[in-house]
C-alpha cells in the first residue's frame, strides 16, 4: 500500500533598497551641450524584452528606455509638480553596450536635445521608465504619475519593467558621472517568481520509483494594476494599486523523473524564459474564492505496481517557510522581489523508529529459611 503523497511548499524572498540624492549646481559652459543618458539597474535584470534576456546590472543592448523632462528657472528646485515641460514629449534612448558609462555610445534617434546656456540656464529635471516598447505599459501623459500595466500571458513575453529615479535639478556642468550626462538608476516594479520541483531522498535512491510531473499551473493571480510615481522633497517613490484579474499562467517543469535536487524545465537554474515577472499583489486566504494557488500534477510509477496519478492546489499564502517545516511563509509579492517556490513530490515511506519500554520498578520477596 503507497501511503499518501504529500507535498512540501518552501519559498524565498529578497528585497534590495536604495536611495537617491540630490547634487547642488554650478555655473554652466556658455555653449550649446548634447543632454546624454547613462543606466544603471541597482539589481540583476531577468527580463527586458521577449528576445533579449541578461543577468547583469545594466540594460540590454538595443533595448530602449522613455525620459521625460521638466525645466525650473535657475534656482529653483524642482517638486515634482512645478516644472514646466522641456522635452515635447517621452523622449527615447536606445542603450549600447557601456552606455551605463558614458551616454555618448547610447542611441538617440528622435536626434540629440541640448542642455539649455547662458549665465544662469534653465535647471532640468528627468524621469524615465524601461522598457519603452514594453508590451503591457502605458505611461503617463506628463512624466510623473499613474502607469498602468498588463504583465503578459506567457512568462517568455514578459518585460522588467522599470522606473528611474527622478533626476532633480541639473546643469551641464553638475551631472556625473561625466559633464552633460544624466546619470538613470532603474528600479523594479514587478515580482521575480520561479519554481523549481523535486522529490525527497528517498524516493529519488529508489530506483523502483519514478515520479515525474505532468502539469503545474499559477491560477487566479492578478496580471494587472496601476502603478503610481511621484516625486517629492527630493524622494522618488511609486506604489501600486487596483491590482485585478485571475490569470492563469503555465509553469515550466522538468520532463525527466525527479531527483532531490530543485529543478526547473532548463535544471537548477531557471532559464529566462521561464522566469515570471508578475504584478505585486497580497496572497488571499484559501477560503476567498479568489485565492492565489499553484495547482500541480503528477505520476508515481512503481515496479510492479499500477502507475499512480496525483494532483494539489497549493495555496500561496499556506507555502511553508522550510522544506519540511511547519512555520507558514505566506509570502506577499512585492515589488523588487524575488520569490522561489520549491515544491517536492512523491509518496512518503513507511519509516520505523524502536524503543523498549523499561522494566517495572522493583519488587522485593523475602523468604527466611530455619
Amino acid at each position: 500500500m503507497i501511503m499518501k503523497k504529500y507535498l512540501i511548499l518552501a519559498a524565498t524572498a529578497a528585497l534590495v533598497l536604495g536611495a537617491c540624492a540630490k547634487v547642488e549646481t554650478i555655473a554652466p559652459k556658455a555653449e550649446p551641450q548634447v543632454i546624454g543618458f547613462s543606466n544603471y539597474a541597482p539589481k540583476a535584470l531577468n527580463k527586458a524584452a521577449a528576445a533579449n534576456y541578461v543577468n547583469s546590472n545594466v540594460l540590454v543592448n538595443g533595448a530602449q528606455f522613455a525620459v521625460w523632462s521638466w525645466k525650473t528657472a535657475n534656482g529653483t528646485a524642482f517638486t515634482g509638480s512645478n516644472g514646466a515641460k522641456f522635452f515635447s514629449d517621452w523622449y527615447t534612448v536606445t542603450y549600447q553596450n557601456g552606455g551605463d558609462a558614458d551616454g555618448n555610445k547610447n542611441l538617440y534617434p528622435q536626434g540629440l536635445r541640448y542642455w539649455p546656456n547662458g549665465e544662469n540656464p534653465d535647471w532640468l529635471s528627468f524621469a524615465a521608465y524601461y522598457p519603452k516598447a514594453g508590451a503591457g505599459i502605458t505611461a503617463p501623459a506628463a512624466g510623473l504619475g499613474a502607469y498602468s500595466f498588463t504583465a503578459q500571458a506567457a512568462a517568455a513575453d514578459q518585460v522588467d519593467f522599470m522606473v528611474a529615479d527622478v533626476v532633480a535639478d541639473k546643469t551641464y556642468e553638475n551631472c556625473t558621472p561625466t559633464k552633460g550626462t544624466v546619470a538613470l538608476t532603474f528600479r523594479h516594479q514587478l515580482t521575480k517568481v520561479q519554481v523549481k520541483f523535486k522529490t525527497t531522498p528517498a524516493v529519488a535512491k529508489d530506483a523502483g520509483i519514478t515520479v515525474k510531473i505532468t502539469d503545474a499551473k499559477f491560477y487566479n493571480i492578478n496580471n494587472a494594476g496601476t502603478l503610481t510615481s511621484s516625486y517629492s522633497a527630493g524622494a522618488t517613490s511609486t506604489t501600486w494599486s487596483d491590482q485585478a484579474g485571475e490569470a492563469q499562467y503555465a509553469i515550466a517543469f522538468p520532463a525527466e523523473k525527479l531527483d532531490s535536487v530543485a529543478k526547473s524545465k532548463a535544471g537548477e537554474t531557471v532559464a529566462d524564459e521561464d522566469i515570471f515577472l508578475m504584478v505585486p499583489q497580497t496572497m488571499l486566504a484559501n477560503n476567498d474564492a479568489k485565492a492565489q494557488y499553484i495547482e500541480v500534477k503528477w505520476t508515481v510509477e512503481i515496479t510492479g505496481q499500477e502507475t499512480i496519478n496525483g494532483t494539489k492546489k497549493l495555496y500561496l499564502d499556506d507555502c511553508y517557510s522550510t522544506d519540511g517545516g511547519d512555520t507558514l511563509a505566506n509570502i506577499d509579492w512585492n515589488k523588487n522581489n524575488f520569490v522561489t517556490y520549491v515544491i517536492t513530490v512523491g509518496p512518503q515511506p513507511i519509516l520505523f523508529t524502536a524503543t523498549a519500554v523499561e522494566w517495572d520498578p522493583e519488587q522485593i520477596g523475602y523468604y527466611n529459611v530455619q
